[in-house]
């Protein structure tokens, strides 16, 4: 679940909000400045992408940029939200 949304996010980036991604991105590549620059508004796009993709809701203070930092943090804020909207649908 975990590349598949790291694949995802990177896809978004590149073909929707049109940055670059750069070459070996990893968990640790930073979302903002020196990383994958991604702004607020970019940031904003990204997530509703992100919640129709995977019917998840990203509430603000999940994806607070204080504390996510990281394309790795991001993604899993993702797939833990997955998990537990699939884990409440049962």
């Amino acid at each position: 679940m975990q590349e598949e949304t790291r694949d995802f996010v990177l896809a978004v980036i590149r073909d929707v909000i049109n940055l670059p991604v750069p070459e070996g991105a990893d968990a640790d590549t930073p979302l903002g400045p020196e990383g994958l620059e991604l702004e607020s508004l970019a940031m904003i796009e990204l997530l509703l992408q992100l919640e129709g993709e995977y019917d998840v809701e990203l509430p603000e203070e999940d994806v607070d940029p204080k504390t996510v930092r990281t394309l790795g943090q991001l993604v899993q804020v993702v797939v833990d939200r997955r998990t537990a909207v699939a884990g409440a649908g049962r």
